[in-house]
């Protein structure tokens, strides 16, 4: 699933300018750890619309999530004079990736949410040019952000370079699927290679693994021995249980993850379309049949995991294939579903294309402030870009 980052509420250019006043009866500054249960309550308070809604929780700590996304986090909280409520949020973290093979600090735009009142052009813009003084105190060649596929209301806005806005660079589409696992598991053929759990031990033949072929790629993150499983890293609580290693004889040949984040955050269904409530029961028996995931109960958290750290050497089918089978095997019985994510001109895409899923697509854009970054104007384009989907 896209990054809520990416689910900007609908803005109407037309009327943006409606308050001449309007930087009179705001204020913004950046979120502290006493804001945190406002900042819960908001973020599950605001839902991705459509037939299926969705609300994403933080909980326990806002701040504290977003230690997944970057290595630093800022917060951007709008408050109405008057009230002192809370109306809209916005959030960049950093973070260094590798593009064109050499490691970059790029920063990651995510959290941006307005109260349906207070939804113009102008309060956007105003939004986005507190986001640009971040970048002085956190500095970053380019941003990247994420946008739903259908959210034709955003696009329109954000792409249309106006009011100061940045300039928005589509880099293409990333592929989010979920999957079932209540499918039957199909015995895993004979390959010339193994797959086993990682242990500790194994930390930095990992770690070099992922750099090496991480460099092969945009945007994979830059990954350090102490983001596995710590709370504050970029892999909190990802253990070394979780991490799945393809071998062959001794020489490692791929990486993929199982990473459960429901500790601290993770996405509920908050209500459906009425048809789809009405049907949900036999939508299930159907999904069931066709090996679908099946729509949850409402309120409930996902019991589902992130698949993480898509690493294969030479980008091999059959060592994603069998990597992904176990996996499978070894999780169905604790989880109801997984999310995937990759770029659509990755060679891996394929294979999960080729098994029962619920398409969740967005758009990857690059974020330009700066108007003509070369980095952007000039990508090895035999390099497919990479998302982290647990860090969106």
């Amino acid at each position: 699933m896209t990054s809520d980052g990416g689910l900007v509420p609908p803005v109407n250019l037309a009327d943006g300018l409606q308050s001449a006043n309007c930087a009179g009866n705001f204020r913004f500054g950046l979120a502290k750890p006493e804001d945190n249960a406002e900042l819960l309550q908001f973020s599950v308070r605001a839902e991705m619309p459509g037939a299926i809604r969705f609300s994403f929780d933080r909980s326990p700590s806002y701040l504290a999530a977003l230690h997944v996304e970057g290595c630093h986090s800022d917060v951007l909280v709008c408050r109405e004079n008057k009230t002192g409520r809370l109306v809209a949020t916005g959030q960049r973290s950093v973070k260094k990736v590798f593009v064109n093979g050499d490691a970059t600090t790029v920063g990651y735009l995510s959290g941006l949410r307005v109260e349906p009142e207070f939804r113009s052009a102008l309060f956007l813009a105003r939004g986005y040019a507190q986001l640009r003084a971040l970048r002085a105190g956190h500095p970053a060649s380019f941003d990247l952000t994420t946008i739903m596929e259908d959210n034709l209301p955003a696009k329109k806005v954000l792409l249309s370079n106006r009011l100061g806005l940045p300039d928005y660079h589509d880099f293409g589409r990333f592929c989010c699927m979920a999957f079932g696992l209540h499918e039957k598991h199909n015995p895993v053929a004979e390959t010339k290679f193994s797959v086993r759990r990682a242990a500790p031990a194994d930390a930095y033949d990992v770690i070099e693994f992922l750099h090496h072929e991480g460099r092969t790629k945009h945007f994979f993150p830059e990954y350090r021995v102490e983001d596995f499983g710590c709370p504050g890293g970029l892999l909190s609580h990802l253990e070394w249980n979780d991490v799945f290693l393809a071998l062959r004889g001794t020489e490692l040949a791929g990486v993929l993850a199982a990473w459960n984040q429901q500790a601290f955050r993770r996405w509920r269904v908050t209500g459906y379309a009425p048809w789809l409530r009405l049907s949900r029961h036999l939508i299930n028996l159907a999904a069931r049949f066709r090996q679908m995931p099946l729509l949850p109960p409402t309120g409930l958290p996902l019991n589902g995991f992130n698949l993480a750290l898509v690493c294969i050497r030479d980008s091999d089918r059959t060592i994603f294939r069998a990597l992904l089978d176990e996996v499978i095997r070894t999780k169905r019985s604790h989880h109801a579903f997984f999310l995937a994510g990759l770029h659509e001109r990755d060679p891996l895409l394929p294979e999960l294309l080729a098994r029962p899923h619920v398409s969740l697509d967005s758009r990857l854009y690059v974020v330009d402030w700066e108007n003509g970054n070369r980095v952007i104007q000039n990508p090895d384009r035999r390099r497919v870009p990479y998302l982290e989907l647990g860090a969106l």
